[in-house]
């Protein structure tokens, strides 16, 4: 598992949200409904069972041409996810609001990287490090998206 930090100026540019504000959520809808006919109520990165996965978006970027390329779409369980968004969920105040309603903490998030990843906490803070710096960089730019086999959402907009 990693920490992927989504560059701010792509912040709610995914393809849920462009379904949404397009009016095509059984775009979305289907494609749910493949990944959990594909990997079934398990979570892609921990494995954990669950019934209410979440979907992330994992993207993969070209730093000299600032293009932000989709490479895959997994469900994935609460916690992996809170840890793909660690810093929306642990270093914002709304996302700490939310993790303290749900009686959860960073240590608990912490923990479970260190589990799937079978490190220490240095290695964790190490890493974490090594994102924010990534995410600071690709920040400075403006980034071009390409939905990968998911482009052909965007045709059927136009």
């Amino acid at each position: 598992m990693e920490i992927e930090l989504i560059p701010a100026k792509v912040w709610y540019s995914s393809i849920h949200n462009f379904c949404r504000k397009n009016k095509k959520i059984n775009e979305w809808r289907k494609i749910k409904k493949k990944i959990i006919e594909k990997e079934g109520n398990y979570c892609w990165i921990c494995g954990k069972e669950d019934s209410r996965l979440e979907t992330y978006e994992f993207w993969e970027y070209d730093d000299k041409e600032h293009i932000q390329k989709l490479k895959a779409i997994h469900h994935l369980c609460s916690t992996c996810h809170k840890i793909k968004h660690i810093g929306y969920w642990c270093y914002t105040s709304y996302g700490r609001q939310i993790l303290k309603k749900l009686r959860l903490t960073k240590d608990y998030l912490i923990d479970h990287f260190c589990k799937v990843n079978s490190c220490s906490i240095k290695d964790f803070k190490i890493h974490e490090r090594e994102a924010f710096k990534i995410y600071r960089k690709r920040s400075k730019y403006k980034w071009k998206q390409y939905f990968g086999k998911y482009e052909y959402i965007k045709e059927k907009i136009k």
